[in-house]
């Protein structure tokens, strides 16, 4: 994935992190707006999306955090450490 996030990174590279914290914010949207749609919570659509799109929308959320990470410490390598400590504190905090 990591490979990927980098190869992303680098084909964005002039994008300000800014610009990337706020397409994240865009993709968490479309996360809900998948849900809505999933389970019927708009009147006027109905049932319009499918768990498959919530899925795809949910990854598009993943490897945009990602590479916004990656913005952000300007090294993806830094990045996946740092998500990597994360994990691992979230798992012990769960006590897995």
């Amino acid at each position: 994935m990591w490979d990927q996030v980098g190869q992303l990174y680098a084909h964005h590279g002039d994008v300000p992190a800014e610009v990337r914290l706020l397409k994240l914010t865009e993709e968490v949207g479309e996360v809900a707006d998948a849900f809505i749609g999933m389970h019927g919570l708009n009147a006027r659509k109905g049932i319009c999306r499918t768990r498959d799109d919530l899925l795809a929308e949910l990854a598009d959320v993943i490897i945009t955090a990602a590479v916004a990470m990656s913005g952000v410490t300007g090294d993806v390598d830094e990045a996946r450490g740092h998500l990597e400590r994360r994990l691992a504190a979230v798992t012990e905090r769960a006590g897995l």
